[in-house]
């Protein structure tokens, strides 16, 4: 059996018959971002690291990985968001939105597309769709 190169597991251990191909992990991109709802500046020194272990984690995973995960508290939108997050005129409205939990209270929110996360929004206070 040949070892295992670059991450990949031997093409012998590959099951016979079993999907050779291998899901592309999410990138995450500031494309659509809509600086108009919250700054980084107003997030402090731990929540940019909570925020920084969740982009590492979000990048680690592939699109079904990062749906399933959960600790990142993937959750469609439903109705509207609250006032002062406007959906980016740039992200086509054919594209649903989804929150992530930063933490307890701090959530991501943004568009899964392919294999790229666009984040929208930086939610600190939870305040785009309350529970």
């Amino acid at each position: 059996m040949s070892e295992a190169r670059f991450g990949f597991p031997p093409v012998e251990s590959v099951p016979k018959g079993a999907p050779r191909e291998i899901a592309p992990a999410v990138d995450v991109s500031l494309k659509h971002w809509h600086a108009g709802s919250q700054c980084l500046s107003d997030w402090r020194a731990p929540e940019l690291k909570k925020l920084r272990r969740l982009v590492d984690k979000v990048q680690s995973l592939t699109p079904a990985q990062l749906r399933a995960d959960p600790g990142l508290g993937w959750k469609p939108h439903k109705g509207p968001a609250a006032r002062g997050f406007s959906r980016p005129a740039s992200l086509s409205k054919d594209i649903g939105l989804c929150e992530l939990r930063v933490d307890g209270k701090a959530r991501v929110h943004g568009a899964l597309f392919d294999a790229t996360f666009y984040l929208v929004w930086l939610d600190r206070a939870h305040a785009v769709f309350p529970d």
